[in-house]
């Protein structure tokens, strides 16, 4: 048996009820619509004749989050635009009967949201003009403002806790900090903030304990990268996914190199020397190359890591025949319709790639393995390095 087979065995199943049900919808024509609003004003109308494409990136990290619009130039009328516009951008269906009786779709109805949802805010980074056809393209990201605190700083901490710390570095910044309730309990015997902004030092910690941080709404979100619920803390109902809402799908497992646990080596104050923990199984177990301060620190880097590794044996990618403007990372997602070892998986979306064109909207989904909270990487042998 390989390491994938005994982490496979280890994960939970869970069964899909209603799923043979689940895609019966009214017959109606569905049309993709969009919303694009520039530093306050709707500008849809204005594109709609030279709209070629918009894709919308929804990414678990936030850094990644970004919009690309590409519109035509055949009549060299289009002035190119600024940077640094803000873009607002929101997307959807209109769902009209096909037959009588002739009434408006709800989304009860469709078992989708009918309508605009918004996606989100963004700022113009980039413009490309090419051709032949000539067109114009538009890159514009999402902003966190995690990357605005940048002032390099020297700090320690010692014997405090995860939520002492991100709440410290919040309050000498100005904002609010929010922090996974589970997290925010998690030890710490020490940690060195040395020349280094609080940007970097916030994501060297969040990667340390298996954690998202990001600044949206003038707050700092700390929470759990496994934890199927959003960055402030709401609880994400799971979306079920039939393979007839799908077009394209793509399972892998990856066996060849796999880990069997994770080795962390710290300063051990009593013999002077290094030691190392493990989680999981010391057999083939990946080494950090960091050297902590503490048993503790180095335990909890290497179960950080462990999860993730864990994470990612299974990937699930499936693009939806109608794209499914409510689906965000960090959602639950159960299937149906594919091999029981997949339909039997609790997956969660890592990733979400939305583009409409002249063929439609569809959603690309990247799913990983979903963890239950509270499960920490199984610390194992240890010994003086």
């Amino acid at each position: 048996m390989s390491d994938v087979d005994t982490i496979a065995g280890t994960l939970p199943t869970v069964t899909v009820s209603g799923a043979s049900n689940h895609g019966r919808r009214p017959a109606a024509h569905l049309t993709p619509i969009w919303r694009i609003t520039v530093n306050g004003a709707n500008v849809s109308e204005r594109i709609q004749p030279r709209f070629v494409s918009l894709t919308i990136t929804d990414d678990r990290a936030n850094d990644a989050d970004e919009i690309e619009l590409v519109v035509s130039d055949h009549d060299g009328a289009v002035e190119l635009p600024a940077t640094g516009d803000t873009v607002e951008v929101a997307i959807g269906w209109r769902a009209e009967p096909a037959a009588a009786p002739y009434r408006q779709f709800t989304t009860e109805d469709m078992g989708f949201p009918v309508g605009l949802v918004d996606k989100g805010r963004y700022t113009v980074q980039a413009v490309e003009y090419a051709g032949a056809p000539d067109t114009i393209t538009i890159r514009a990201r999402a902003a966190n403002l995690l990357d605005t605190l940048r002032g390099l700083r020297d700090q320690s901490w010692h014997d405090t806790t995860v939520g002492a710390i991100v709440s410290s570095v919040a309050k000498r910044n100005g904002i609010e900090a929010t922090v996974d309730k589970a997290i925010a309990a998690r030890k710490v015997k020490h940690a060195d903030q040395l020349s280094e902004s609080d940007a970097s030092f916030l994501r060297r910690l969040a990667q340390t304990y298996d954690c998202l941080c990001t600044v949206k709404g003038g707050k700092l979100l700390f929470s759990q990268a496994r934890a199927a619920r959003t960055a402030s803390g709401k609880v994400l109902a799971p979306v079920v996914i039939t393979r007839q809402d799908g077009d394209q799908h793509r399972w892998s497992r990856a066996d060849r190199d796999a880990y069997s646990g994770v080795r962390a080596m710290y300063t051990n104050i009593k013999t002077g020397n290094r030691s190392a923990v493990v989680a999981g199984i010391s057999g083939r177990a990946k080494e950090l190359r960091t050297t902590f301060a503490s048993e503790a620190d180095a335990l909890a880097a290497a179960r950080a890591e462990w999860l993730r590794i864990q994470r990612g044996i299974f990937d699930f990618e499936i693009t939806l025949a109608y794209g499914r403007a409510d689906i965000t990372p960090q959602r639950p997602a159960r299937v149906a319709g594919y091999k029981r070892q997949i339909d039997e998986t609790p997956w969660i979306v890592t990733r979400v790639r939305h583009s409409l064109d002249g063929g439609g909207y569809v959603s690309q989904l990247t799913l990983e393995t979903e963890q239950a909270e509270g499960v920490e990487g199984q610390e194992g042998a240890g010994g003086d390095g």
